[in-house]
């Protein structure tokens, strides 16, 4: 038999033991609390492994929209299409897998890193300072910039100082949002920009604020679009893969794949086939 000060001693080592080996496991599945202001509430998920586990897979894990043209979008067919679609797809072959997509809505499609639904998200994700508290971001793979599209016969909007208290169309995208809000018009959501255009022609809003890409899609798409662009802002965004924080392995693995595919030639044939001639190189400096 143990005497009470023998058993104390024994539960006081376990407990010792259990708490070493319980804050082992912490460096592995480490605490991610977002900021206040990224509306989602605090996970705790091991973001480490990503890489490693597509390996095993063999797939990659991709979360995307597929509500926003001409980037994810839902085709004639059903299929899941769209610029940034076929460049996961290539992003996943050149890493010798294959791309599995998870589709969300804009407002979830960050927090479902953090959750551990998917590995990356390619979905014209911009890399703001707000966003890298929770996430990383690849290398930029193109630049949006916000523009103002206003139809061909519109007099009293010239620039973005003009939509103060007029009806202007945007995507959930935050950044256009916001955009719109900043410069106090009546804000109305389409779900794209073909929704947003068409409110435009049957005069339902003034104006639309997208960015320049979808604008340049839309004239390869829809050359006869009785629109035009009224104005653009001085903004870049520069747009990214994101993943959850503390996977340098994944993030470099796709990194690489990006580099390699502007290098053989991918990169363009997507591109080519969205908007036309005239493919940035890749990474933020170029863009």
């Amino acid at each position: 038999m143990f005497g009470i000060s023998t058993v104390c001693k024994l539960l006081l080592t376990a407990a010792l033991a259990l708490g070493f080996l319980s804050g082992c496991g912490n460096n592995q599945a480490r605490d991610r609390v977002p900021t206040p202001n990224m509306g989602v509430a605090p996970y705790r998920v091991d973001t480490g492994r990503l890489l490693q586990d597509a390996s095993l897979r063999g797939t990659l894990r991709i979360g995307t929209e597929g509500n926003y043209p001409p980037f994810s979008y839902r085709g004639a067919d059903g299929s899941l299409k769209g610029f940034d679609v076929e460049l996961a797809e290539e992003v996943a072959r050149h890493m010798e897998m294959k791309a599995v997509f998870v589709e969300k809505q804009w407002k979830d499609l960050l927090p479902g890193l953090t959750g551990g639904a998917y590995d990356a998200v390619f979905n014209q994700v911009a890399d703001t300072a707000k966003r890298r508290g929770l996430y990383d971001f690849s290398d930029a793979y193109m630049s949006a910039t916000p523009v103002l599209v206003v139809r061909p016969d519109e007099r009293d909007i010239r620039s973005f100082r003009d939509i103060k208290g007029k009806n202007v169309a945007v995507e959930a995208v935050g950044e256009y949002r916001s955009i719109a809000s900043r410069h106090r018009s009546n804000t109305i959501q389409a779900r794209n920009y073909s929704d947003a255009t068409d409110l435009l022609l049957r005069r339902t809003v003034d104006a639309v604020i997208t960015d320049s890409l979808s604008v340049l899609n839309m004239k390869q798409t829809r050359p006869d679009l009785a629109v035009k662009t009224a104005d653009s802002l001085d903004e870049t965004y520069n747009v990214c893969a994101a993943v959850a924080n503390g996977n340098p392995d994944l993030l470099a693995a796709v990194n690489n794949a990006l580099r390699t595919m502007q290098q053989d030639g991918t990169y363009l044939a997507i591109w080519s086939k969205y908007f036309g001639d005239g493919a940035p190189s890749l990474g933020v400096n170029a863009l």
